[in-house]
């Protein structure tokens, strides 16, 4: 049985706030609704890098003390970016309990870590600091039907619709 949250009132409100926002980066889901430590996200390959048009599945994984305490995130699809499976190491996350704060909810971590994928300077834990362009390629052409076992979710169609860069906005 896994372990209980301390807070799962403060866990489902910032769920609800996220799916409410509808923001069109993410989505997020609880696979398991006796496991409210382990969240599921889909996050888009950001615009305008070799990323794009792929749709990346992972993990939040919170202490049962979330908020008071980080998550750690981890990708379970492959990127060509981020190691399957393991911890990736950035601000919001367990690597960094200094720099932490319960204020933070799961949309800014998910978005922390889509800012990631184009930045190849970082290199940490759970990062690929040199990848391939053709595993990047190859990888977001796999990601777009990559259907998770544990949430049912299907990449199929999730991110179809365009999302204007920021760019294209100022107009």
């Amino acid at each position: 049985m896994p372990d209980l949250p301390e807070n799962p009132k403060i866990i489902m409100r910032q769920l609800k706030a996220v799916q409410q926002a509808n923001d069109p980066n993410y989505k997020i889901w609880i696979p398991d609704k006796d496991n409210m430590l382990d969240i599921h996200f889909s996050v888009r390959g950001p615009l305008n890098t070799e990323y794009q048009g792929g749709a990346y599945h992972g993990q939040l994984l919170l202490p049962k003390e979330y908020p008071f305490r980080a998550p750690h995130v981890r990708m379970i699809t492959p990127s060509g970016r981020f190691e399957t499976n393991t911890n990736i190491c950035f601000s919001f996350t367990a690597f960094h309990p200094e720099q932490w704060s319960p204020a933070v909810g799961f949309g800014p971590i998910i978005i922390g870590l889509q800012s990631l994928f184009q930045e190849y300077k970082e290199r940490a834990v759970g990062m690929i600091s040199n990848p391939s362009q053709s595993e990047i390629k190859k990888c977001v052409e796999t990601s777009q039907s990559f259907s998770c076992p544990k949430c049912a979710i299907s990449h199929v169609g999730m991110f179809k619709a365009p999302v204007e860069s920021i760019e294209n906005k100022k107009d």
